[in-house]
Order: structure tokens, then sequence, then C-alpha cells
């Protein structure tokens, strides 16, 4: 450790600028990122260099980046004990003929039980990540927590499926 704090050596992409299916492509992946508040600026820098390539508009990349930050954000200080190391996933996928961005967030921590977050103003996170978003969808599992954001930034703006418009985690 420097005395600029701890170093962090980025994960190389997965796929990065690849995975084309068709009209769906992955310009973003990154797997087993470590789970780090050092991270988050990094991971930021990613996907506002990659909003930027696909040319998304000013307003859709700044919730793409707020709603993406917040996820990381909340991968970094609930899904794993203190002290315990653990990693996410990141994936960017564009579906240029539907005009439809999704960003995946995974890691393989543990749901932490909701509290009551009146007294310290905390869990506001889904509240935002819903508000920069069209469609949030958060699957909890026994083997990590999948957060899924999803923008429609097409001139003609499509209705999301309903159910994934509504999330009560």
């Amino acid at each position: 450790m420097s005395e600029q704090g701890p170093q962090f050596a980025p994960p190389s992409p997965a796929a990065a600028g690849g995975g084309v299916r068709g009209a769906v492509d992955r310009p973003l992946t990154f797997e087993g990122v470590q789970a780090d508040p050092h991270v988050l600026a990094w991971a930021r820098r990613q996907l506002a260099g990659c909003a930027s390539e696909l040319g998304l508009p000013p307003d859709t990349t700044g919730d793409v980046l707020l709603a993406t930050y917040e996820a990381l954000a909340n991968v970094v200080e609930h899904a794993y004990p203190p002290g315990e190391p653990g990693t996410f996933d990141l994936v960017v996928e564009n579906n240029r003929e539907e005009a439809v961005l999704t960003v995946t967030i995974l890691d393989r921590g543990v749901w932490k039980p909701e509290s009551d977050n009146r007294v310290t103003r905390r869990g506001q996170g889904l509240r935002l990540m819903r508000a920069c978003s069209d469609a949030v969808r958060v699957d909890r599992r026994d083997g990590g927590t999948q957060i899924q954001l999803q923008w429609n930034y097409g001139e003609t703006r499509r209705s999301l499926p309903e159910r994934e418009q509504q999330v009560d985690p």
C-alpha cells in the first residue's frame, strides 16, 4: 500500500468490444472484478467511455453512470461481510435494433436484510436506480445477487415489459 492508498490493477475485459450476437452486442464485459471502493471510479470511467462510443444522449449517459455507480457501490458496501473479499461482474449489452441498453451487475455475496432506514437515511439506492432507469430487476439467489438496469434510448421510446418495471426486493 502506498501513501496514495491501495493500488488497483483493473481487470482485463472478458469480451470488451466483442461478443456480437445479431443486433445485440456486448461493448463492455468485466468478470471477477474486485469488490473494493477503489474500483468504483475506474468502473465509472469504463462505462462512460462505452456510453460515449455508443453515442448515447447526454441525459441517458448521466442516468446510466449514476444508476450503475449506485448498484456497484451497493455491491462493495453490502454484498460481502466486512473484511471478506468478494467480486462482481459488469456486463453492458446494447440492442441496436430496439435501442435498449442493459447493464447487468452480478455479485456472489448475500442480500443484506432490510433494516429501519428512517433513522440512518440510508436505503435509497434502489429508489435512485429506479428513478434513473427505464427498468430495474433485482434477482436474489443463493449464489449472489444480479441487478439489471435498462434504458430505452431510441427516438421512438418503447415500453419495456411490465414485470421489469417494478421491483420490490
